[in-house]
């Protein structure tokens, strides 16, 4: 499963409350409701854990892709990585820091999905 690191002060994170039904490692990655949670620690099958659902997270990037501070980001769960295409995919934030073709990983100011 991919995962997401979670970077900078402990007062930028939000976290929730969510029972995942299938086991989950410290910083996977779970889409839940249309929102993208980062696990916090292992947690069993069907166990209470607490997610991440606002914070600043390091996610895999598309291979050969750039992206700008400010623009867009989607996670692609089929590849478990970030992209610039809405198509299919689920709004994860704006990236906060400029991410190279060579790059592997974008820096993403994760937020929720606001109705």
């Amino acid at each position: 499963m991919a995962t997401g690191i979670v970077r900078g002060g402990l007062k930028d994170i939000r976290t929730l409350k969510y029972t995942n039904a299938s086991a989950v490692a410290q910083g996977d990655v779970v889409v839940v409701n249309g929102q993208v949670l980062i696990a916090t620690n292992a947690y069993a099958a069907n166990a209470e854990g607490i997610y991440v659902f606002r914070a600043r997270v390091e996610f895999p990037k598309e291979a050969s892709l750039a992206i700008a501070p400010g623009e867009k980001c989607y996670w692609v769960a089929g590849a478990g990585n970030v992209n610039k295409t809405s198509a299919g995919n689920t709004a994860i934030g704006v990236c906060v820091e400029n991410a190279l073709t060579t790059d592997t990983v974008v820096l993403v100011e994760l937020s929720e999905n606001r109705v």
